[in-house]
């Protein structure tokens, strides 16, 4: 059966609902959101004019939910515009709108007989093959479906969206007993390819793969919290970054809920009676009473933490004392052990340092992992079948940077088996079965594959990757490195394609990126059809190498500086005018002169997922990498010269175009998705959007070969208009007025009319046409020009101490 999903429907507009639909809209879907209508009239329906057949009345639970989807932080659309793809309505009025739709997703309550009610009233409406799932965390999908039409069940299936969808990238695929392998496999394909999830098939079984293992790891902290002799801050120091989690465990539950983290626990308590850890399920008696006291998190404003004023009057944060249940002041955490392995260079050395550690944190460390490995394993077979699924369900829906099996590599297998057996714990016969047989851990890279080991094979098995995705270590593996330094590596992709990689800490610009765009422009220009820039880092580039900076300018090294910043505009304009197509592939932030080397490419193929801006202002200082050229160009290069002797003979007034520019670059203004960034102008019309990352450098050399295919030409340079000295006595004025009216301080001024000097062309008469040369050379002078000044190397100073911008 060939399947197409072109319209969707929702129903329930309730958080989840409303932010499912949200994201249906995000990927250019037209939804329909459903909800129940409202039991009664209130006052103020009333007030307005409302009677129990007034439209607005009927669809309210549907408008309120879009509202607050629109409202959500973070943001629940890529745009806000994505909006007007979803059509509100009621489950009395609209369901015959079910027949236009290929997919029905319902998210109502978490109840089994809710929901089958909902099932048999909309069944009528459905249209042959149409797919139903139910968003449900943990109530089984064959209960759901228990007696209901044949054609229903074949096209049934379960989809555990996790909050908030935007975001969070696991989407649980959870058959019933009577589920099409078909339909299986085309709701897998759509969730990933589509909604840019990472789907992953489960048993049906409570809170099946991610909450199971998530909710025992958290359950199982709270019952040895007495024994850890740790404070609420220490354990949170130790189940946060340092372990590869993205957010610590207390502060984790304090955000979605201690209700919500209970009633999870709950789920495999009553429903999983032969579960061998059930009674770690069942919460400590000072959790059932925070719960009685509504002590519930950020949603009553007090959890393990609360914000509050300390006896001097300031901001100060409070942390819960399980004992008493009230609070006091939160103390930074000393532990020896911790601060000493943060300052190892990579995660599986921090992990494997601290399970070994001889000291309370150490003891507390091995502890949590080794139960939550020993948990893991055993559910294998019933939860999941292999390692690898078990292990990306928990670093797509948890948020861990690696799952309890690549975690268990990094403490080491044999030796932490070993410890676990002589304190008396039960690590299950497979993993001593798979040590017996010489296997010393559940994943290993040969020759640029990965492998998992399969517990029913007795033997590894090859990760199974689409070929869409392009795994760089693969390829380096692989010995397809065609140069390298510190910095980058220039990586051969395949099909006369070129991968220029960044791999310095947070991907920072420094000299040897630097030294590889040039050299990269030249090999490709010989040897490629085109050139992606792309990475696998958490950011595509968080800018220049600030330390570098700030280090340079204190010391004077003027000509370094100038030398420095001349090196960045170079291998950005080498790239821009490369006689071959240049695409970059920006995911997460792509700020500074990430952004710049954004701006420089021929085409962007940017992840959906980022967050791209020119934000030098906030360290003092303007773009100096082509970044105010470059807006400058993208605000006016629409603008058409004006031929003489015509109606209107003026060339168009350029103020508003530059005035664009300009408030994009001094405010610092940050674009928080890729179809965001299109609005702002960081992008182009012609710029495209992968919505799952995973695919992003597939798509972007994709790009690189259809342009090639195409003829490509390279950029001619461009004569750029500029406003001279007249426009910027405009600017210069407004922000006289802005500082006058305390909007903005005196350096702020300072700085922001450095930029205003850049844009409008230096000391030129107005219609004034400049090269970009010319432009890049205001950039450069007015990046060191600020850097000589001290309130910029404060600026500097404090974002690298902090990571906030200081206002002086």
């Amino acid at each position: 059966m060939s399947r197409r999903i072109e319209r969707v429907a929702v129903l329930g507009a309730g958080v989840m609902g409303a932010t499912i639909a949200a994201h249906m809209a995000n990927v250019g879907l037209p939804t329909y959101l459903l909800d129940i209508v409202p039991p009664k009239l209130g006052e103020d329906d009333r007030k307005k004019g409302w009677d129990e057949s007034t439209p607005a009345f009927r669809n309210k639970l549907g408008h309120l939910g879009l509202k607050a989807a629109l409202k959500a932080k973070p943001a629940a659309f890529y745009l806000k515009d994505d909006a007007e793809l979803i059509t509100v309505g009621n489950f009395e009025d609209n369901l015959d709108w079910l027949a236009g739709c290929d997919l029905a997703v319902e998210v109502v309550v978490e109840r089994l007989d809710i929901k089958r009610t909902l099932f048999e009233r909309i069944i009528p409406h459905l249209k042959p093959g149409c797919i139903v799932t139910s968003n449900t965390s943990g109530l089984p999908i064959r209960d759901m479906a228990e007696g209901l039409p044949e054609e229903f069940q074949r096209n049934f299936i379960g989809t555990h969206f996790f909050n908030p969808p935007r975001y969070m990238k696991l989407l649980e695929i959870v058959p019933g007993p009577r589920t099409d392998p078909e339909v299986v496999g085309f709701v897998t394909d759509f969730c990933e390819k589509v909604l840019g999830k990472d789907a992953v098939v489960c048993a049906d079984t409570p809170n099946f793969i991610a909450n199971r293992i998530g909710t025992f790891a958290v359950m199982h902290l709270f019952h040895h919290l007495a024994d850890s002799g740790l404070s609420f801050e220490e354990i949170d120091a130790l189940t946060g970054s340092v372990v590869g989690h993205r957010m610590a465990t207390l502060r984790t539950v304090d955000l979605v809920g201690l209700d919500v983290l209970l009633h999870t626990a709950s789920n495999v308590y009553d429903g999983c009676p032969d579960d061998e850890q059930r009674e770690v399920f069942d919460p400590p008696k000072f959790l059932k009473a925070m719960v009685e006291k509504k002590l519930l998190g950020d949603k009553t404003k007090a959890g393990f933490y609360k914000k509050g004023k300390d006896e001097a009057g300031q901001k100060a944060i409070f942390v819960l004392d399980p004992e008493t249940l009230e609070y006091r002041a939160s103390e930074k955490p000393k532990l020896a052990s911790l601060a000493q392995v943060k300052q190892l260079p990579e995660l599986k050395h921090k992990i494997k340092a601290l399970a070994w550690a001889k000291d309370k944190a150490g003891r507390f460390t091995w502890d949590s992992l080794a139960h939550t490995f020993i948990y893991a394993a055993n559910r294998l077979g019933e939860i999941t079948g292999t390692v690898e699924s078990l292990d990306k369900a928990l670093r797509s829906g948890f948020a861990w940077r690696m799952g309890p099996f690549e975690q268990w590599d990094a403490v080491g297998l044999k030796k932490s088996v070993a410890r676990m057996e002589e304190e008396g714990l039960k690590p299950p016969a497979w993993v001593k079965t798979m040590i017996e047989k010489g296997f010393g851990s559940f994943y290993k890279w040969e020759k640029g594959v990965e492998y998992y080991y399969d517990r029913e094979a007795g033997d590894y098995r090859e990760i199974p990757r689409r070929p869409e995705m392009i795994l760089l270590k693969s390829l380096k593996d692989r010995e397809k490195v065609i140069k390298t330094n510190p910095g980058a590596s220039l990586i051969d992709l395949g099909d006369g394609v070129a991968g220029l990689e960044f791999h310095t800490k947070m991907n920072s610009l420094g000299v040897e990126i630097g030294t590889m765009m040039r050299e990269a422009a030249g090999i490709v220009s010989r040897d490629f059809q085109g050139l992606v820039i792309a990475n696998h880092g958490d950011n595509f580039s968080v800018g220049a190498n600030l330390a570098l900076v700030l280090f340079t300018a204190q010391e004077e090294e003027w000509d370094e500086l100038d030398f420095l910043v001349r090196g960045l505009q170079e291998a950005i304009m080498g790239l821009k005018y490369l006689d071959k197509p240049v695409v970059a592939a920006p995911a997460g932030m792509a700020l500074g002169g990430g952004c710049e080397v954004c701006l420089g490419a021929d085409r962007v193929r940017a992840a959906a997922e980022t967050y791209i801006g020119l934000v030098e202002v906030g360290v003092g200082v303007i773009p100096a990498g082509g970044g105010c050229k470059e807006m400058l160009l993208r605000n006016t290069e629409g603008l058409f010269p004006v031929a003489k002797g015509g109606l209107y003979p003026k060339q168009i007034e350029l103020t508003p175009f530059v005035a664009r520019a300009f408030e994009t670059i001094a405010l610092a203004k940050v674009a928080t998705s890729a179809k965001e960034a299109q609005a702002m102008g960081f992008f182009r019309p012609t710029d495209k959007v992968t919505i799952n990352r995973d695919y992003l450098i597939h798509d972007a050399k994709q790009t690189v070969l259809a342009m090639a295919l195409e003829g490509y030409q390279p950029p001619r340079p461009k004569k750029i208009r500029v406003m001279g000295v007249d426009g910027r006595a405009v600017i210069e004025y407004a922000l006289y007025t802005m500082h006058k009216a305390g909007y903005i301080t005196d350096y702020d001024q300072v700085v922001a009319n450095k930029l205003a000097w850049v844009l409008t062309g230096g000391e030129v008469l107005p219609e004034t046409e400049v090269s970009e040369g010319y432009l890049l050379d205001l950039e450069r002078e007015a990046f060191v020009s600020l850097c000589g000044d001290h309130r910029t190397q404060a600026r500097m100073a404090h974002m690298l101490k902090t990571g906030k911008p200081l206002r002086n």
